[in-house]
């Protein structure tokens, strides 16, 4: 199997399917509504800015694999968090999570293989850093918002 390949599969387990540590994105913010989403307990950040930064990373590591300025016009910031609090514009925000995952996935597929381990020009990592670190960052937020809507329920 092709590293790629791997490293997109490790996403799509995250996302809706079984990976190891045994949750999966879509499994808990399916339970989740707006309500949920904006809770904060402390300082922390809610689900809805988690979700959305997830996003984020996910658009960036693209541009850096298409050799992309990581920042364009009309991004939405790092954590956003929307002025409407509605179920509604919470559905639209996991469905760009949805297509966050899909096309990041299509993206790791299409990438070089023998490329996975040059310096990305302008940084000093190499692809294979960021693909990994996907899975990773993705996981670890994905613990923040299981235990984020178990004590917001």
């Amino acid at each position: 199997m092709l590293l790629t390949e791997h490293l997109a599969r490790s996403l799509e387990n995250l996302y809706d399917g079984e990976p190891w540590i045994g949750v999966t994105f879509r499994e808990h913010l399916t339970r989740i509504n707006a309500h949920q989403a904006v809770q904060t307990f402390g300082e922390s950040n809610n689900i809805w800015e988690i979700v959305n930064h997830i996003i984020f990373w996910h658009q960036r590591v693209q541009r850096y694999l298409y050799n992309e300025a990581p920042e364009q016009d009309g991004d939405l910031p790092d954590f956003y968090m929307p002025d409407n609090h509605g179920e509604e514009n919470w559905q639209a925000t996991l469905h760009r999570l949805n297509h966050s995952f899909e096309q990041v996935c299509i993206t790791i597929r299409k990438f070089p293989e023998h490329e996975l381990f040059d310096t990305f020009p302008g940084t000093n990592q190499q692809p294979v850093y960021y693909l990994q670190g996907l899975a990773e960052h993705d996981a670890y937020h994905l613990g923040q918002i299981v235990l984020l809507h178990k004590y917001s329920v």
